[in-house]
């Protein structure tokens, strides 16, 4: 669950016609104009996975804020659009009306805005330390493992944490960590190449466009991952990037010509990855997922990290190498170890973009 929090000293919301893309069904009543004055006004987007334990979560959240600005009423807006894990409509609909139950059961004041209508709407915020505020509860691991999951298409959007696969369960076993912000997922990121860099022996990196596309920090992670390649000949560094994507293309071929040593040898390793919205970062140890907060578009790089899962954990980390090869890693051209090689998988993948627009 999302929610975006403002203290707004007016708002106004006007509902103008009814989403073409929801079930009929689902759309709530249309709305008269409605001005608020003096109210925490709260964009929500129900996720995938959201249940009683997100609006318990939230419902405390609402709560510490009070505490911060001072108690006023509480204004619901339904907005899909903060997430691309959004729940289904019928889910979204009951879920925020637990909310504004839950709410109101906690002595809330609280104004529930219509579902399913474009709306035009103003707001004018007080402008002090907390009058913008956003809030996002992912619930337990496991859900997050699920979301992972989903990702990967091994199991179907409305699956719940008890729909997983036997050998899936038992990797949730282990101990996820879910990691809530940017920041933290690049310290892990940070820390777990440095912990390649100090292991003895034959080390092994698995990456999957990892960070590609952000602006800072991913110099300071591009440079530590070069430094390996450069400077550590007894890591080996497996790199999955999408190659029908024109900027990760472009990334391989700059690999090839800046490492050819490297990826003569085996140390460098090169990949096709049907994957575009999962980042990912893998040692014999340790495993961290990231998901990017937007959507990719056709051609276009991630946006900011809004959270990770990470596990250090060595049997959970042997099963992931699995699935870099099964999942991550495209096994039509497997490993691709010349530049005419990597030329023939970029020109096929770009006839068949080409030939999916046509249809």
């Amino acid at each position: 669950m999302i929610i975006d929090c403002h203290q707004c000293s007016s708002c106004y919301f006007e509902d103008k016609i009814p989403s073409s893309r929801i079930d009929p069904a689902m759309i709530s009543p249309a709305q008269s104009r409605k001005t608020f004055e003096n109210v925490l006004l709260a964009f929500v987007c129900i996720e995938l996975y959201d249940s009683r334990e997100e609006i318990e979560e939230a419902v405390a959240e609402f709560d510490s804020i009070m505490r911060m600005i001072g108690k006023r009423p509480i204004v619901l807006c339904p907005n899909v659009h903060l997430s691309i894990d959004k729940a289904p409509e019928k889910q979204a609909v009951y879920l925020i009306s637990e909310l504004e139950n839950t709410l109101v059961l906690r002595g809330f004041d609280v104004y529930l805005l219509s579902f399913g209508y474009h709306k035009q709407y103003g707001m004018e915020c007080n402008g002090n330390v907390g009058s913008v505020l956003g809030r996002r509860f992912l619930g337990s691991p496991e859900k997050q493992f699920l979301r992972l999951l989903t990702r990967l298409g091994i199991c179907p959007p409305d699956s719940m944490p008890f729909d997983m696969p036997d050998w899936a369960k038992m990797l949730t076993q282990r101990q996820l960590k879910v990691l809530g912000n940017r920041r933290e997922t690049y310290t892990f990121a940070k820390n777990m190449l440095q912990e390649q860099l100090d292991a003895t022996g034959n080390g092994e990196l698995w990456t999957c466009m990892l960070f590609e596309g952000e602006r800072q920090p991913v110099d300071d992670y591009l440079s530590a991952l070069y430094e390996v390649i450069e400077d550590y000949p007894d890591v080996r560094v497996h790199r999955a990037l999408n190659l029908s994507v024109h900027g990760f293309s472009n990334a391989a071929r700059h690999l090839f010509r800046r490492y050819p040593d490297a990826i003569e040898t085996g140390r460098l390793r090169i990949y096709n990855s049907h994957v575009s919205d999962i980042e990912f970062l893998l040692t014999r140890t340790s495993v961290l997922l990231a998901f990017p907060q937007i959507p990719r578009k056709a051609g276009s790089h991630a946006g900011e990290i809004s959270f990770g899962i990470y596990c250090r954990d060595v049997d959970f980390s042997h099963n992931i190498i699995q699935w870099y090869s099964t999942f991550l890693v495209d096994p039509r051209f497997g490993w691709i170890c010349t530049e005419a090689e990597l030329n023939t998988a970029i020109n096929e993948l770009e006839e068949e973009m080409f030939q999916e627009k046509r249809e």
